[in-house]
């Protein structure tokens, strides 16, 4: 076999029957103390890692491209390769190399992917880390399960539609994604919509039910899909079977539907503009002590709940640790001792656990009695009338806490993170073991009274026992005194100014230390094995402990939060109204000064305020206002406090935004395009029980286009959905939406001016902002004095211009045609109003758009 036209030595023949295995695989080849990649993978990881490309057999015609890797370092490099979305086929040598004539037996022990990592050093600790799987098409519905093989979790659900699938592959963000072989439509929509899994979407066989089996083909959607999930992280385990594992079967109707849109307007997990956790919700609510904790902090907001009891639960639990803050704080101090026990007992599972990572297990497992222990002074009579599985606040684990001391007394508490050289296991658990340690350790005294005695036999005062790795043992002696050298040394090395002897007693000897020293690191390993297949046997145990833990510390996060920052608990019920007292912005506000944030009274009910048309100035605050009821639905549907002083929220199934945006580019939108693909999306799947939070419409267009589009918005929403609306806007004349229809409520954020500068209020007030202040606004960005000026004359001659007699005012939409406001005069002003009028943005070419604005340019003359 060759490849590239290179010969095929015995060696280069064994890499290409692996790499023929794993042809879509990067292949990491061990050869000694190095992983080295050839041909095309050499070539590609030299360029992507900045390594030095070399080549094999240096001088023949047709070299073959190499580069390599210390095989310590690996793991760096690997973690880079999955980040690029690669996959990582692992070769390993599976024979030792000094017991074995000829090529040494290859192959590959493990597949590394963007969804599965076991290394933690390339993890996030508070995120999940999905390889995801796809399966159905528009007329059976969709299934899509998702599997963290780190900890377990393991989770599927069905989707009716394209959309709804794309919803839960926002919300699941996984690292890689499994789509069936052969549906090339299917990949490419959601390659399409959902570019964040551009680099990590993959193409799989799915092994579909075969066409005469009845009950295959009945098989659901999501089983499909959770099949070819396992079916794929099984086959990456090669040197290690991935157990059984339970699968949590889900439905959308469980939880409030939060789609990619919402999640990155409302900035739930990260920044809209810089896309970093910095900013976000979860980073402003997040203070877990844990990385299990903080993973479910993060599936909390993701998937709120839909079950006023459970919600009503998590309000319980978090309630009790508000008021009883020293319990609060000493459950929160030893939350923070303890490590990461899923991902612990994962590992353990698939055979990749140190013995560091087991000590770790151990401290964390025998700390929980301390947890429970805390966890019962924040009881009362509340806690007291649940049944114990309803209590969130509860850890009972006794089995594992004998697990852990169990780990304790077998492994050292600095036992290192490799085992190649034993030293981790506990005097004491070994009669043999302890023997061979003896002998091992006590070696060096053994030496030393060789040493003694050979000085006192030869007279010899400078001679010395000495070690390199090259020799062993040896008797280096001055040449001063070679002559007293005895008969029975035997000479191994002259150096300058000494000889170097061996005799058989130091032969003998230093066969039987490392005799000793091999047997001893083999039964130590044996040891540690046999302990890390017990840990790995208990891990569904482990992993319901562990979320109880993460329980625990999602809660008491939430009440640390809340009394400090002073949320308070909302009232919720299956009615339709939202009544927020004093409402802030969670994120703002901890980026203000101290009291700086104006709190708001917001009411939106689908009775009698159903739509809040919210006018004001640019920074004034309408949208901080608009996206703060919505976090604050977000926030009390998971479970928590809400940044208000007072809260009632009727329960929401979906929460629906759309923003400013920008173009699009990559997928060649304008800006306008943007704005109606959303809205058209809100208008199809928005229902009386959503949520929607508008923030302006239409102004990607000509004005009286977008106040057009935006009015009739607002009579769908009224009129047909009654959904709850918050909806601002700069576009005044919808203000007279209110007249004539009874559920629309007119509010404005206020602003004055004072002595030609603007002064924010904030404050939420009835009845519709008389003016924009957009002039005010540009001179606080900082425009130029002079073009201040020339706006302000420039806007009072329109004004002015627009109450004159015989200058047409916009009709009320809905009530005819509303003609264009006559900016311009007749003549050559008019001409170029026709021109770009007629003239379509989005169809000009660069060329096309420079060769009209030519044109125009020398029909125009501005008046001053």
């Amino acid at each position: 076999m060759t490849q590239g036209g290179a010969p095929a030595t015995a060696l280069m023949r064994q890499y290409l029957d692996v790499k023929a295995r794993y042809p879509d695989a990067i292949l990491f080849f061990r050869l000694g103390d190095f992983y080295e990649m050839f041909y095309e993978d050499a070539t590609y990881v030299a360029r992507a890692l900045s390594l030095t490309l070399t080549t094999r057999d240096k001088g023949k015609d047709d070299p073959v491209p190499m580069c390599g890797i210390p095989h310590h370092a690996a793991r760096a490099y690997v973690g880079k390769l999955t980040e690029l979305g690669h996959r990582v086929a692992i070769c390993e040598q599976l024979e030792d190399p000094k017991l074995t004539k000829g090529i040494v037996r290859r192959d590959v022990v493990r597949v590394v992917t963007p969804g599965v990592i076991l290394d933690e050093e390339s993890l996030d600790p508070r995120a999940p880390n999905y390889v995801a799987a796809v399966s159905g098409d528009g007329r059976q519905g969709f299934g899509l399960a998702f599997l963290d093989i780190t900890t377990g979790d393991f989770r599927a659900t069905e989707a009716p539609s394209i959309e709804a699938l794309l919803d839960e592959l926002a919300r699941a963000e996984p690292r890689e994604l499994l789509v069936p072989r052969g549906d090339g439509d299917l990949a490419a929509v959601i390659k399409r919509a959902y570019p964040r899994l551009a680099q990590t979407a993959i193409t799989v066989d799915g092994e579909p039910p075969p066409a005469d089996d009845s009950d295959a083909r009945k098989a659901p959607q999501a089983a499909i899909a959770a099949a070819r999930v396992l079916r794929y992280a099984r086959a990456t385990q090669l040197s290690a079977s991935l157990p059984p594992l339970p699968l949590h079967l889900f439905s959308r109707n469980d939880f409030l539907v939060i789609d990619e849109q919402a999640r990155a307007h409302l900035e739930l997990t990260e920044t809209m503009l810089d896309r970093k956790r910095k900013g976000s919700l979860l980073d402003a609510l997040d203070a877990t002590c844990t990385a299990m904790g903080g993973r479910l902090m993060r599936r909390w907001m993701l998937f709120p709940l839909m079950d006023i009891a459970q919600i009503r639960r998590r309000h319980d639990a978090v309630e009790r640790l508000v008021a009883r803050q020293s319990a609060r704080d000493a459950a929160r101090k030893v939350l923070g001792e303890l490590a990461d026990v899923e991902r612990l007992a994962s590992r353990a599972r698939l055979g990749v656990g140190t013995p560091r990572d087991l000590v770790a297990l151990g401290r964390s497992l025998v700390r929980l009695p301390a947890l429970a222990a805390v966890l019962t002074r924040a009881d009362d009579e509340l806690a007291s009338t649940m049944r114990r599985e309803e209590d969130l606040l509860v850890i009972d684990a006794p089995a594992e806490v004998r697990l852990g001391e169990r780990i304790l007394a077998t492994l050292k508490e600095e036992s290192p993170a490799a085992t190649k050289d034993g030293n981790y296991v506990r005097p004491g658990i070994s009669a043999e073991l302890d023997e061979l340690s003896s002998i091992a350790s006590g070696g060096r005294d053994r030496i030393v009274a060789i040493e003694a005695r050979e000085r006192e036999r030869t007279g010899i005062p400078s001679l010395k026992v000495k070690y390199n790795n090259v020799f062993g043992y040896y008797i280096e002696i001055t040449r001063s005194h070679l002559a007293n050298v005895p008969a029975d040394y035997i000479r191994k090395q002259t150096v300058a100014n000494a000889e170097r002897f061996v005799t058989a007693e130091l032969s003998d000897y230093e066969a039987k230390i490392l005799s000793a020293d091999e047997r001893r690191i083999a039964l130590e390993l044996e040891i540690f094995t046999d302990l890390r297949q017990e840990v790995g046997d208990q891990a569904q145990p482990l992993f319901a402990v562990a979320g109880q833990v993460a329980a625990v510390d999602t809660l008491a996060a939430l009440a640390e939060q809340a009394h400090r920052h002073g949320y308070v608990r909302p009232t919720i019920d299956d009615s339709e109204s939202i009544d927020l007292q004093e409402s802030r912005h969670p994120v703002v506000e901890q980026l203000a000064a101290a009291g700086a944030f104006v709190p708001n009274d917001v009411k939106v009910d689908t009775a009698a305020e159903q739509i809040l048309l919210v006018t004001g100035p640019n920074m004034a605050g309408k949208s901080t206002l608009i996206r703060q009821v919505a976090l604050s639905v977000v926030m009390a549907q998971m479970g928590g406090f809400v940044p208000a002083r007072g809260a009632r929220i009727g329960l929401c199934d979906r929460v629906f935004t759309r923003v400013g945006a920008g173009d699009n580019l990559a997928r060649g939108e304008s800006t306008f395009l943007v704005e109606m693909r959303e809205t058209a999306h809100i208008l199809r799947h928005a229902t009386r029980k959503s949520l929607i939070v508008l923030d302006e419409i239409g102004r990607g267009t000509s004005t009286y286009d977008g106040v057009s589009i935006a009015w009739a918005v607002g009579e769908h929403l009224h009129d047909r959905l009654g959904a709850r609306t918050l909806f601002a806007t700069h576009y005044h004349e919808l203000c007279a939406l209110a007249d004539s229809h009874p559920r629309v409520r007119n509010v404005s954020v206020t602003a004055r001016e004072w002595k030609g500068d603007m002064v924010f209020l904030r404050k939420l007030v009835p009845g519709g902002a008389s003016r924009s202040f957009g002039v005010e606004v540009a001179k606080l960005a900082g425009l130029p004095p002079e073009v201040v000026t020339r706006a302000r004359a420039i806007l009072e001659a329109l004004e002015r211009d627009s109450a004159a007699p015989g200058v047409p005012k916009p009709m009320t939409p809905g009530q005819g045609e509303a003609p264009q406001l006559n900016l311009f005069e007749k003549g050559p002003l008019q001409e170029i109003a026709d021109a770009l009028r007629a003239a379509d943005p989005d169809e000009l070419s660069p060329r096309a758009a420079w060769e009209l604005l030519s044109e125009l340019r020398k029909k125009l003359t501005i008046p001053r």
